[in-house]
Parts: structure tokens; C-alpha cells; sequence
């Protein structure tokens, strides 16, 4: 099990599910910060313990085993966990007994300069430093320039990330199971484009543009210096994540509605004779 450090509760879930289910498994009590260092090769499962974020750097870590991920979350959104702190109890057991399927969800990979290739889950942005000034990056997809955006920068989701930083920005949610990418500006002046999806062979490029630094960040976690004239290429990942999931696929939209607060006026026809 993997769980967040910081949380006050995540230990005590941790020992609830181990005394109630250490008799037909063997479990590993790990903090983010020995995740790294432990062996993965033995492990059938890694249950997270968290926020979104819990998933996010665990998963960045053990994408290149695709050992499955079950999420408990702690947060405060969740959109990546099926399981609740105040229900987990009840219901891990289905989880650990194998009744659930393998849901895979698609990664991005991102290249610059002479650095390891690095995976993202949710989302790549380019964006401007602690100086509080416009940047400008160039943008192309398949090495045809889509449109140079003076702003903030740029943000790259994966389907999955559509519902993060992406959303905040206006972007549409996609369906987490596709393999797109969406591109999103940042607070950006005088655009003609405010954003685009594209299939999942495109590779896209972003080169920056500015007298001051900029950030290269992945999955809001890991941050790469910038400078002038600086590219990185991104493209759908030939990695993926693997989750444990019991509900139907479908059933996407209707937590999505609930997670986000989304409410609707039931409209009927005795609604419309009042």
C-alpha cells in the first residue's frame, strides 16, 4: 500500500486493511518517499491512499510495470479513485478477491533536450517562471505550426488530465478510455486558437520564447528549467496505467456530475402543465 505521508488518516486506513485482510494477503506498508527504492517486481496491486496527486507520483513511478492501482481517496475531488475513506471498508474486499476488471488509461511522454524521456498521466505545461511576464510558445502538431500563444503558456492533457488543470482553463472533458491529447492555452493575448484535440499519433512541439525563465512541469510534480529557444516534444506514451475498477465505464458521467457539483432542473411534462 502507498499512502500520502501528510495525510493524517492514511495510516490508520492502512492498518484497518491490513488487520482485516492480512490472513489471505501479504501487504507492504510504503511512504511515497520509499515507493522508489522498494521492489515492485513481486507486487500484484498498489493501493493508494490520497488525493489524485497520491496517484499521480505513484503512478509516474511503477507505469513502466503497469501494476494496477486502486485509489482510496482522501482528498478533496478524487476523480481517479473509486473508493472513499468513509466506505472502503465495505467494499475493498470485491476489489482484492478479483471480481474487478483492468481499466487502462493512456500516458504522455515528454522529450527536451538531452534529459530522460518523462511520463505524465494528467498533463505537460509550459508556462512562465517566477517572473511575472507573457511568454510566447510556438506550437506545432506533426511539424506544422498550429499558432504562436503570447501568454502564461501551454497546457498538454491526456484524456485523464482533461478533468484537471485543463478543466480550470475551460477545456472540455474527454472520455478518460481515448487516446487524444488536448492542447490549452494559458491566459493568452491576442489568440486566434483557444485550444485543440488531437488523434493519438500526433507529436506536438513546443518551443518558448522569452527573456526571463520558463517551466517545463509534469504532472504538477516534477519541474524542468526552460530557457530561450527551449523545445519539448510530447505524444501519447507507449506506457499506460492500470486501475482496478468495479463500476461500468458509463457510470463515468454520472460521478463526474457529482464530483464537480453539477446540478440539474429535472424538467417534466406535469413540471410544464403548473
Amino acid at each position: 500500500m502507498y499512502k500520502r505521508q501528510s495525510h493524517s488518516n492514511s495510516q490508520g486506513i492502512a492498518n484497518q486493511i491490513v488487520s482485516d485482510h492480512s490472513q489471505f494477503y501479504n501487504f507492504s506498508k510504503i511512504s511515497e518517499s520509499k515507493l522508489e527504492n522498494h521492489e515492485l517486481n513481486s507486487i500484484d496491486l498498489i493501493i493508494t491512499i490520497g488525493g489524485d496527486g497520491t496517484i499521480l507520483r505513484a503512478a509516474n513511478k511503477v507505469s513502466e510495470l503497469t501494476i494496477p492501482i486502486l485509489g482510496i481517496n482522501t482528498g478533496r475531488v478524487g476523480f481517479m479513485s473509486e473508493l472513499e475513506s468513509d466506505n472502503f471498508k465495505k467494499d475493498i474486499k470485491s476489489y482484492l478477491d478479483g471480481e474487478a476488471r483492468i481499466e487502462m488509461r493512456a500516458m504522455l511522454e515528454a522529450n527536451i533536450k538531452n534529459l530522460d524521456t518523462m511520463h505524465a498521466l494528467n498533463d505537460i505545461t509550459v508556462a512562465r517562471g517566477k517572473v511575472l511576464r507573457v511568454i510566447e510558445v510556438s506550437t506545432e502538431i506533426n511539424d506544422v505550426h498550429l499558432s504562436t500563444y503570447r501568454g502564461d503558456g501551454v497546457v498538454v492533457s491526456s484524456p485523464t488530465g482533461s478533468t484537471a488543470y485543463a478543466l480550470s482553463l475551460g477545456s472540455p472533458v474527454m472520455d478518460p478510455l481515448l487516446e487524444n491529447i488536448l492542447l490549452k492555452p494559458i491566459a493568452t493575448h491576442m489568440s486566434q486558437f483557444g485550444g485543440v484535440v488531437v488523434g493519438k499519433d500526433a507529436k506536438i512541439k513546443l518551443t518558448v520564447f522569452t527573456r526571463n525563465d520558463a517551466i517545463l512541469n509534469i504532472d504538477g510534480f516534477k519541474d524542468i528549467q526552460m530557457e530561450n529557444n527551449d523545445s519539448v516534444e510530447i505524444r501519447i506514451s507507449d506506457r499506460k496505467v492500470a486501475f482496478l475498477r468495479m463500476q461500468n465505464p458509463d457510470k463515468y458521467w454520472g460521478d463526474l456530475s457529482r464530483r464537480l457539483g453539477i446540478s440539474c432542473l429535472l424538467y417534466t411534462s406535469a413540471a410544464a402543465d403548473e
